[in-house]
Order: structure tokens, then C-alpha cells, then sequence
């Protein structure tokens, strides 16, 4: 009887129990994965090349990337963390900010000369590499703003956009004074292009495209971005007319003549213009994830990058998106070219990773 009970194609017990958690555990692992890594698209075979995890030496959160030339760059980021390599990034070497606070843009006009921004209203400068910084007075007029982007179209002209508020910041003596300039738009900004020392846009959070043609002297909205709510992370332009625009999130519907959203919340947002920021038409990635910055080589050539790693690029002038392979799952916030088979990213927890072209 018990044999029989027993009969040998029944499952036991333990057979039915280690079964269930089996099936269990590959729902789950199926959930994380498709969570994590659901850009659904493959790293393309044909990438135009390879990008390589470099040993940055810190865990801090890093922000931006500025290089001068193919050997020496700088990065920035949290806890007033300044990386410095003069060989290509094969060894970083951390530089005294004097500041425990989070840095978040750097410009640099020759291999000597740099500025770099912060929260409540940092602004250092170095004449030497890096070897000393020094603070630069705001003169109150930052109020412990924020401040999200500094540049400089020479040693003399530059410009340094805050978080929130109505103004920018502009310096004509190389940081030793710095003015307040008025927009007409408080929006959340993160990000600035200026094309030469006129030519400058500003994007923000609430779908519009501020550009100057006086180097920031006077603004005016171009309303061909407005009307669409998309989070406005990053701003790239080549020429006078093809930029492209990366962030996340939007609305459905029709805006006339703006920039339209028909994905996911956060579906690797891209916008294009090539008409000088007149009009926008978007491109996105579809990353299914959130997308920090940009950089363009040229009017087809250009790579995005964002959370859980994410790494795009285009060689069509942004209508179509590949991805590429990182080794990383952290989140990608600046990137930075100096040819085009030379190319920096940084992130999350120290990562820093080097492109190679083919």
C-alpha cells in the first residue's frame, strides 16, 4: 500500500516544494532583470566603438567632465571631489577643492586655467591645473543659490546658470566680478550651450528653450519649445542650427509646434532641432530609462547617457538610437569628447569610463 501510494511518477513533497520556489525564483530574477536592463535593444555590432571602465580612486558621486586635449581632464562631483589626469585618464589624482560641498560644472579655457561650480553658491577658480583653487566672491548676488553650469567663451567672458530663480550670473574679467542677468522663467535648469561668445541657449523644466545672441546680455524664449512639460536635463549644439536637447518625461497631446510626448515617463527623451532652436522634434531613445547629457561630434554623430548605465548613441543626427555596452549599472551623468575617437564618461560612485574609436 504504501508502495503504491508512493507511485514512483508522483512528485514528493520536497520534489513539489523545491519546484515551487524554482518557478519562484525565476519569475523574480525575470522581474529584475527585465526591470533593470528593459531598453529591450541589444548593444549594436556595429558600435563605432568600445567604452572601458578606468580606476578613478573614490566612490564619490561624480557630475561632469572637461577635457582640454586627449591627455588632461578634470572631473567634479560630491564631498568637493576634484579628479585630475594628464595621461588619458590611466591614473586620476584627486585635487584640493577647499570645500566639502557637491560640485556640479567645470570649464576649463587651456590645460591651466579652469572654473568650477557648486551648491549654495560655490564658485572656485585655479590658474594653476588645479594645484591651488580659490573661491571667487559672489558679492551676495548668488543669495546661496545652487549653481548648475559654468562657461567660458574665453579667459575673460563667462557665464554661470543657477538651479532656480530668475537670473544667471555673468562675468567680462575672469570671474573677479559676476553680475546678475534676468530671465523671464523660474523653471527648474540644469544645463547651458553656448556655440561662441554670443550664441547661447538654456533650457528648463517646463519646456522651453531660452537663446541669446549678445552672450547672455538678453534673453528670448523660443516658443517653439514651450508647451510641452519634459524634465530638460542636457543641451548640445554643433552650429547655429542642429542641437539637440536630453532628459525625460512629458505629456501627451498636440503642441503646436513643441515637442511632443508619446512614450514612458522616462523613455530616454530626445528633441532635435535644426533650425536653431525654433522648432523641436522628438527622437527618443527609448531607454526606458532617464538621460543625463549629451555630446554631438558633428551634425550625424552623437552619444546620450544616463541611469542604470544607459549608453546611446546616433549616427543618423539623433532620429535613430543604438545602445552600446558600459560594464556598469550606475547612473551616467557628463560626457565629454575630444575627437572622435576620444571620448569621457563619469558617474555614480567614482565611475569613470574611456572611449575608444574602431
Amino acid at each position: 500500500m504504501l508502495k503504491g501510494f508512493h507511485y514512483t511518477r508522483q512528485p514528493t513533497l520536497e520534489v513539489l516544494v523545491g519546484a515551487v520556489i524554482f518557478v519562484a525564483a525565476l519569475i523574480t530574477a525575470t522581474f529584475v532583470v527585465t526591470a533593470r536592463y528593459d531598453s529591450g535593444a541589444a548593444p549594436a555590432s556595429d558600435a563605432p566603438g568600445v567604452w572601458s571602465i578606468q580606476n578613478s580612486g573614490t566612490d564619490s558621486n561624480l557630475n561632469a567632465v572637461d577635457f582640454v586635449d586627449s591627455q588632461r581632464g578634470w572631473a567634479v562631483g560630491g564631498n568637493g571631489t576634484i579628479l585630475h589626469t594628464s595621461d588619458a585618464g590611466q591614473t586620476w589624482e584627486a585635487q584640493n577643492a577647499g570645500t566639502q560641498l557637491e560640485l556640479t560644472s567645470l570649464d576649463f579655457q587651456t590645460a591651466t586655467e579652469g572654473w568650477v561650480v557648486g551648491k549654495l553658491g560655490l564658485i572656485i577658480h585655479t590658474a594653476d591645473a588645479g594645484q591651488t583653487w580659490e573661491t571667487q566672491a559672489s558679492q551676495e548676488i548668488t543669495l546661496g543659490l545652487n549653481l548648475a553650469s559654468v562657461t567660458f567663451t574665453d579667459s575673460k567672458a563667462g557665464l554661470i546658470l543657477t538651479e532656480r530663480g530668475s537670473g544667471i550670473l555673468r562675468t567680462v574679467d575672469g570671474g573677479e566680478t559676476w553680475v546678475r542677468e534676468f530671465l523671464s522663467n523660474t523653471s527648474i535648469r540644469s544645463d547651458m550651450f553656448f556655440l561662441n561668445s554670443n550664441r547661447g541657449w538654456i533650457p528648463f523644466s517646463g519646456g522651453g528653450v531660452f537663446h541669446t545672441f549678445d552672450g547672455g546680455r538678453s534673453w528670448e524664449l523660443r516658443s517653439g519649445a514651450s508647451g510641452a512639460t519634459i524634465g530638460q536635463q542636457s543641451i548640445f549644439f554643433v552650429d547655429e542650427n542642429n542641437g539637440w536637447i536630453a532628459g525625460s518625461r512629458g505629456r501627451s497631446g498636440d503642441v503646436s509646434g513643441g515637442l511632443q510626448f508619446s512614450q514612458f515617463l522616462t523613455d530616454g527623451m530626445v528633441a532635435r532641432t535644426t533650425d536653431g532652436g525654433q522648432t523641436w522634434e522628438r527622437h527618443d531613445a527609448r531607454t526606458g530609462r532617464f538621460l543625463w547629457d549629451l555630446a554631438f561630434l558633428d551634425a550625424k554623430r552623437g552619444w546620450a547617457i544616463g541611469s542604470f548605465g544607459s549608453i546611446v548613441y546616433t549616427t543618423d543626427g539623433g532620429v535613430n538610437w543604438k545602445s552600446q555596452v558600459t560594464g556598469t549599472d550606475e547612473i551616467l551623468r557628463g560626457v565629454a569628447f575630444t575627437d572622435s575617437d576620444t571620448g569621457w564618461i563619469v558617474g555614480d560612485m567614482g565611475t569613470i569610463l574611456k572611449f575608444t574609436g574602431r
